[in-house]
């Protein structure tokens, strides 16, 4: 079995949205080298939240991918990267 980059299983043709996000938030906060309490106080959130963001534990409001990808630096698009809702 093929784990995703938060330890799930992989399906190459579906990625659940909000673990799909996760990942993308994820992958682009250790690309700027930032922990999770770093990527909280830059886009104004609490470190749980941001780690329940890239867990997939919940699916997200836009306004809170909005304020994740300010603390990213990315737009809002690129943390939907991969994701597809039949």
């Amino acid at each position: 079995m093929v784990l995703d980059a938060i330890g799930f299983p992989f399906d190459d043709l579906w990625v659940e949205p909000k673990r799909a996000v996760g990942a993308n938030i994820r992958t682009q906060r250790r690309r700027l080298g930032l922990t999770q309490e770093a990527l909280a106080h830059r886009a104004g959130m609490h470190p749980v939240e941001v780690g329940r963001a890239e867990r997939g534990v919940r699916d997200l409001r836009v306004s809170t991918v909005a304020k994740l990808a300010r603390g990213l630096g990315v737009p809002a698009a690129e943390l939907m990267r991969g994701v597809y809702i039949d």
